[in-house]
């Protein structure tokens, strides 16, 4: 049989273009979901140590001119109490 010509069963150039480039994009959508999960855990970690240091220091909230400066914790809902 002379070469270059197809036998039953040879699968053409085209095709098999085809399938390695169906590959090479499987191979890139890894690596990108590779690159893209420590992304995404770096900012979560990010957020969540700024969080925690917001929570730990100390605020004080604008004084209006009817109202006093309340010194409060960070995470802390500023309560209001009704004095009579």
């Amino acid at each position: 049989m002379p070469d270059g010509i197809p036998q039953s069963g040879d699968i053409s150039d085209l095709e098999k273009y085809r399938a390695l480039l169906g590959w090479l994009r499987w191979q890139v959508a890894q690596i990108e979901r590779r690159v893209r999960e420590p992304n995404i855990q770096e900012a979560q970690e990010r957020a969540r140590r700024e969080r925690a240091w917001a929570e730990r220091s100390w605020k004080v909230p604008p004084q209006r001119s009817s109202s006093v400066a309340l010194l409060h914790r960070g995470g802390a809902p500023l309560t209001r109490t009704k004095r009579d």
